[in-house]
C-alpha cells in the first residue's frame, strides 16, 4: 500500500475525472508482471487504433461515433434478484451467434473502444467467449453474478487480453444473500478465486444503494476486494426501474456526496481502479452519455435504446446494423433536448424524464 501511496500517485494527484482512473489502471497491469505487460501492450495499441477508425469512419460517415456500446446479450437469468432492472424483459428471439459476430464486427469498424456485456447473465450464452475471442480490437467488459464461472472458463478468459470480468455483489455476505439469493456471496468468492489463480484482470459490481452503502464505501470492503484478487470496481447509484423497483433503495443528496467522498478517497489510497456511476459518467457538466452520445444499448432483441435502464425502442439493428444506431431519429430527439440529459434526484437523467423520452419515443414509431 505503501508503494502505492509513493510512486503510483504522483502522477494522480486529481482524484476526480476519467484521466486518472485511465493512468492508475495502466499502473497497475504494469505491477502484473508478464501478463501485465500484455494487457498493458495490447490495450495501448487497441486505444490508438479505436481513435483512427473512430475519427476516419465519423468523417466518411458524418456520424458522431459512440466510444462504448453496452449490449444485453440474453435476458435469461438464473438468478432473480430484488429490484432487478432488467426483470421480466422478453427472453425469446435474442440475437444468434451470428447477429452478435456482426454486430461486434461493426463496432471494431467503426472504432468503437468498448463493449459492455450485460444481461441477464451474459453466461448464460456458450457462445460468448468464443465470439469474443475473434473481436480483439474490441475491450470487453462483461457484468456477471459468477455463478456459472468454471475453472475453464476462468483459464479461457485470462488468456484474454481484451476482455475484463466484474462480479456483481452487493457488499457483505449478508447484503448479498439478501437480495440475490441464498449462496449468492459463496459463488462470487469462488468466482474471484477461479479468476485470480487463472491470472484474469478483473474485479467486482457493485449497486450502491440506502442499505449497503456504509458497507461499500468502507475500507474493510475495498481491502477485502483487493486480497481476492480484483484490480477494479464498478459501483452504480441504484435507479428504481423494472416490476420489482424499490424505491425506498433510492440515495438522497446528502448520502450521495458522503459516498462520493469516501470514493474520491478509497480511489486514491488503494491499489484498486474505482468507477462510480453516475457521477464519473455525467462529470461535472452533469450530461448522460447515452442515447447515441458516447454511449448506447442495444437490448437482447437487436432494439436500440438509450440506455439499459430506459427500455424503449424505435429502431433495431435487425433493420440496419449499427448505423440504424447512429441515424436514429428517436436517440437524435433525445440529444436535442439537453435537459433530458440533465439529472436531478434519480441517477439516472433518462430515466427521470421518462415520461418525456417516452413521448419522444411514441412520436418516432
Amino acid at each position: 500500500m505503501s508503494e502505492l501511496k509513493n510512486n503510483g500517485n504522483r502522477s494522480m494527484s486529481r482524484k476526480d475525472g476519467i484521466g486518472p482512473l485511465v493512468k492508475k489502471a495502466y499502473y497497475l497491469l504494469g505491477r502484473k508482471g508478464l501478463r501485465g505487460a500484455r494487457l498493458l501492450t495490447s490495450a495501448g495499441i487497441r486505444l490508438f487504433r479505436s481513435n483512427k477508425k473512430r475519427k476516419h469512419f465519423a468523417a466518411k460517415s458524418g456520424f458522431s461515433i459512440p466510444t462504448v456500446l453496452i449490449v444485453s446479450v440474453t435476458m435469461a437469468c438464473n438468478y432473480n434478484c430484488l429490484g432487478c432492472y432488467s426483470r421480466g424483459r422478453p427472453e425469446n428471439e435474442e440475437l444468434s451467434t451470428a447477429e452478435l459476430d456482426n454486430l461486434f464486427g461493426e463496432a471494431e469498424a467503426m472504432g468503437m473502444l468498448a463493449v459492455v456485456l450485460t444481461g441477464g447473465e451474459p453466461l448464460m450464452r456458450d457462445d460468448l467467449l468464443q465470439i469474443i475471442s475473434r473481436h480483439r480490437n474490441l475491450l470487453f467488459i462483461m457484468i456477471t453474478n459468477g455463478s456459472l464461472m468454471t475453472a475453464e472458463k476462468a483459464a479461457l478468459i485470462g488468456r484474454c487480453t481484451n476482455l475484463v470480468v466484474l462480479i456483481s455483489i452487493e457488499g457483505s455476505d449478508r447484503h448479498t444473500d439478501e437480495r440475490r439469493g441464498e449462496g449468492a456471496h459463496r459463488a462470487v468468492i469462488a468466482a474471484m478465486k477461479h479468476l485470480k489463480n487463472a491470472g484474469g484482470f478483473f474485479g467486482f459490481a457493485a449497486t450502491n444503494n440506502v442499505f449497503n452503502s456504509a458497507y461499500l464505501g468502507s475500507d474493510l470492503f475495498i481491502d477485502d476486494m483487493i486480497d481476492r484478487g480484483c484490480s477494479a470496481g464498478l459501483i452504480t447509484e441504484y435507479v428504481p426501474c423494472g416490476p420489482g423497483r424499490r424505491p425506498d433503495w433510492v440515495i438522497g443528496p446528502e448520502q450521495r456526496e458522503s459516498f462520493r467522498q469516501r470514493i474520491l478517497h478509497l480511489r486514491s489510497s488503494k491499489p484498486i481502479v474505482l468507477v462510480q456511476l453516475p457521477q464519473d459518467e455525467y462529470g461535472e457538466k452533469n450530461i448522460c452519455s447515452g442515447a447515441g452520445r458516447a454511449s448506447l444499448h442495444i437490448n437482447s432483441q437487436g432494439g436500440i435504446e438509450p440506455c439499459p435502464f430506459v427500455s424503449l425502442s424505435c429502431d433495431s439493428i435487425r433493420r440496419g446494423g449499427l448505423m440504424a444506431a447512429l441515424k436514429s431519429p428517436f436517440l437524435a430527439a433525445i440529444r436535442s433536448q439537453p435537459h433530458l440529459l440533465s439529472r436531478n434526484l434519480q441517477a439516472c437523467s433518462l430515466f427521470e424524464h421518462y415520461p418525456e423520452v417516452k413521448a419522444l419515443a411514441s412520436k418516432k414509431k
